[in-house]
């Protein structure tokens, strides 16, 4: 296989013909380190004091040139890497450092979700109720409308069983926010707060009877 070096021989000619010539581009190229060729990676090195030669390598129009020309070369779709240093030990490095910035990006994303997931409350369901009810095709119908409600009794039924296991003196908050999200609902779906209630509570029931047999 042929090594980075050779590869980026081969390259510096071509690009050298076919790129828009400034003499600080040229530099950068001129410049620029071969350091490995990793699967389908061409890795390319700048030593600290030509770091300020970067931009000219990583522009858009010389990134596709040099893909371009790989492509030619070898035969196959090539991504570019330009990192800061000109040796293997660098390139490990560097890819380190990324393997943690994944890690803790992951990490930070899963932070945010749990975070998400604890602060559940009643105004987060009233406005997932209220989202999922804008975004129903046809909700003039009252078919529609049916299926929308016992769709939705289910879920309430899922978040009042967590809501009390969480608050196991919450029964009467638990209440009083049943009848708010019922008013709410009826308004919704043109119909009474009572039968909207009447639903929800079949649901509950039902849930305890399954949890009792």
């Amino acid at each position: 296989m042929v090594s980075a070096a050779e590869l980026w021989q081969q390259m510096k000619p071509l690009i050298r013909k076919r790129m828009t010539f400034t003499p600080e581009a040229w530099r950068s190229v001129e410049a620029a380190v071969p350091i490995t060729v990793e699967e389908t990676t061409f890795v390319l090195g700048l030593s600290e004091e030509h770091e300020n030669l970067r931009a000219f390598l990583e522009t858009q129009t010389m990134g596709a040139l040099i893909r371009e020309i790989l492509k030619e070369l070898t035969g196959k779709e090539m991504s570019v890497v330009v990192i800061q240093g000109t040796t293997l030990d660098d390139w490990q490095r560097y890819k380190a450092r990324q393997e943690f910035l994944k890690r803790l990006s992951t990490q930070r994303a899963e932070s945010v979700v749990r975070r998400v997931t604890e602060h559940r409350d009643w105004v987060w369901l009233t406005n997932q109720i209220a989202n999922a009810h804008a975004r129903l095709p046809h909700r003039q119908y009252d078919f529609v409308k049916a299926r929308f409600l016992l769709d939705w009794v289910e879920k309430i039924a899922d978040f009042v069983e967590e809501f009390l296991a969480k608050n196991p003196q919450g029964h009467e908050e638990a209440v009083r926010e049943l009848e708010r999200l019922a008013q709410r609902l009826a308004g919704m779906l043109n119909t009474s707060a009572f039968v909207i209630g009447l639903e929800i509570e079949r649901a509950l029931r039902a849930r305890q009877q399954r949890q009792a047999s």
